[in-house]
């Protein structure tokens, strides 16, 4: 089951919120939130629930091993095999050929079992930093690391930050009201925007004869595709916490090219990153070597969590050598160049590099790195592109004013200044926010509908 699914949003969603109202102690809300994951999880996938919950737990009996002190590095060390194990077992299992003792093709969602390990992970480490305390209730541990609401794109939500939430929470109208809201703009972004630029992508690099245009404008609307999908379920793992009594840290930031190649990678999952930074900055003590060998390895585990395909974990390797340049010297080389040039760099190189995550093979990719620069093009724009271009013209508008900082910043900067005149204008703005939310919804319900049927 996923969030973008009309039987969640319209069914387990709703069903379990106004549940979880029948008693106000946070025990029985745990209780609620687990069962909601157990039918999350399992829906048409029974295996992964049992290793899951046994994995529980391990991390349990990890966590109070590690906290003794005696061994503490050698039980650290085991949790990020065991978890590493978990991830390619349940979300890179296409690495196993068919037939194989370890081929289980009805795993976890890929990217679902990858947050899970990253919890289970990051609690162990926080005890074995003094970040947080160990924890000796097992059904709030497992409160955390089951909740279903960071299983799709996180985020990482440390322990620590979630343990007063798990202990002792309440939901009011406003956090209910504005959960709905921020969950109908995320369910927008994966059905109507990420669904416009896959028609755009279909156009563009779904054929062999590709054009340069199409090259070019194939690929952006694949990334735009990924962007908004990933935001678009972020925004709306969010909005479940809010309404169901947590606060979650936002996994992604705004676009930005001030630092360079870097930034773009920080932009998505900011809070896996910063965990990958400080289980780094504690283990190499910032020393060259040791730093460069994490910063590859976190890439290559990055490369199997979006379910890279086998020839292509390369990508990972040389993303994580084009990251460990800029940090030694390209950064401050290019500090000062105007941010039209840092733009044009950031777009070819991480273009390039990600690029490979489209294709299957290394010839069709390099026949499309090929016509990115004219090679084998007979034209330049094909007619099913232009038509995909012309059709979703306003949405690509919309699009943009959603990712370009400056552009976006302008539109809420002239809706807040119009909401200080008066409070009729404060009661049109608000008026006109509900019925542009209630228009996205029932686009996303006719859209899913019919594509259900």
């Amino acid at each position: 089951m996923v969030f973008n699914e009309l039987l969640f949003f319209l069914g387990l969603m709703p069903i379990t919120v106004l549940i979880s109202f029948m008693d106000r102690s946070a025990e029985f809300k745990n209780l609620i939130l687990i069962l909601t994951t157990l039918i999350f999880v399992s829906w048409g996938r029974p295996f992964g629930v049992c290793i899951i919950f046994a994995s529980v737990v391990l991390e349990y009996l990890f966590g109070l091993g590690i906290s003794k002190g005696r061994g503490a590095g050698a039980l650290l060390a085991l949790d990020a095999v065991m978890n590493i194990g978990l991830l390619v077992l349940l979300g890179a299992n296409y690495l196993f050929s068919e037939g194989s003792t370890f081929s289980i093709r009805s795993a976890l969602l890929p990217a679902g079992v990858g947050y899970y390990t990253a919890k289970g992970f990051s609690y162990c480490f926080d005890v074995y930093t003094g970040r947080c305390k160990v924890e000796k209730n097992i059904f709030c541990l497992m409160t955390y690391m089951v909740c279903y609401h960071s299983l799709a794109a996180g985020p990482v939500n440390r322990y620590g930050d979630t343990e007063p939430y798990i202990r002792r929470r309440s939901v009011t109208g406003k956090s209910l009201s504005d959960g709905l809201t921020l969950f109908i703009i995320g369910l927008g972004k994966t059905v109507i925007l990420a669904q416009a630029f896959s028609r755009l992508k279909a156009a563009g690099l779904s054929h062999r004869d590709t054009t340069l245009a199409g090259s070019w404008i194939g690929m952006i609307s694949f990334f735009a595709e990924c962007w908004f999908s990933f935001t678009g379920l972020c925004d709306m793992a969010r909005a479940l916490g809010i309404m169901n009594g947590f606060n979650y840290e936002s996994n992604y930031r705004e676009l930005s090219v001030g630092e360079l190649v870097t930034g773009f990678v920080k932009s998505a999952n900011t809070t896996l990153i910063k965990l990958f930074t400080d289980v780094s900055k504690t283990f190499t003590k910032g020393r060259l070597i040791p730093s460069a060998a994490a910063a590859l390895i976190g890439c290559t585990l990055i490369a199997l969590w979006y379910h890279i395909s086998k020839p292509f974990l390369a990508v990972g390797l040389a993303l994580g050598a084009v990251l460990l340049i800029e940090k030694l010297f390209l950064q401050k080389l290019l500090a000062q160049l105007p941010t039209i040039v840092k733009a044009i760099y950031v777009l070819l190189v991480s273009g390039i590099l990600l690029g490979g995550i489209y294709f299957e093979n290394f010839s069709d990719y390099m026949h499309w790195v090929s016509s990115l620069f004219g090679g084998g093009n007979a034209y330049t724009l094909s007619i099913s592109l232009e038509k995909a271009i012309v059709g979703n013209i306003w949405l690509i508008v919309i699009a943009f004013f959603m990712t370009c900082a400056p552009a976006k910043k302008l539109i809420t900067d002239n809706v807040d200044r119009f909401e200080k005149r008066s409070e009729q204008a404060m009661a049109i703005s608000r008026i006109t926010k509900t019925v542009l939310t209630a228009v996205i919804l029932f686009i996303c319900v006719v859209t899913l509908a019919a594509e259900a049927g």
